[in-house]
């Protein structure tokens, strides 16, 4: 018998699932580059506390970037699949979760990351650093779309989207 997912455990495997994709793109990223992934994850803790490093900005940087995306993850539910209504099918789904993931990207390395961590902002390309994000954008959306897709209409309405 398959336990079915509460709208909890929904939105965490979502957020998991893009973060993942981010970590699994970057650490290719780092295979055919001279950039070091740890440092990515020390960067990411540096931007929260710039004075950590070493081993405990590494695992504080993982820890961090899987909690932003389960973040990610809750304000997408919460919102824009919302605005969705009863418009909600997997490509609607994965098209609007590209395209927010897309606009967080700008945001922060246009506006948040040159104020916080400009250290960070220069570890990689913008196009690598973007296609990790729409990789997120893609796998948060996959996953809720097959969520989705698997119940009933009325029982995402009601699970995601309340009056």
């Amino acid at each position: 018998m398959q336990k079915k997912l509460g709208t909890t455990g929904i939105i965490f495997w979502a957020g998991i699932a893009g973060g993942t994709v981010e970590v699994m793109w970057v650490a290719l990223f780092c295979v055919f580059s001279p950039l070091q992934s740890w440092l990515v994850a020390e960067e990411i803790a540096r931007s929260f506390s710039p004075q950590i490093m070493g081993t405990p900005a590494v695992a504080a940087g993982l820890i961090i970037h899987f909690a932003l995306a389960v973040m990610v993850a809750w304000v997408f539910a919460m919102t824009l699949l919302r605005w969705l209504g009863d418009r909600i099918d997997k490509r609607s789904v994965i098209g609007v979760s590209v395209t927010a993931l897309a606009a967080i990207w700008a945001i922060n390395f246009f506006a948040i990351l040159p104020l916080v961590n400009v250290e960070f902002v220069m570890l990689m390309p913008y196009a690598v650093t973007l296609a990790s994000k729409l990789g997120f954008g893609v796998a948060m959306g996959w996953f809720f779309g097959i969520r989705i897709t698997a119940s009933p209409r009325h029982t995402v309405h009601s699970r995601f989207v309340r009056p």
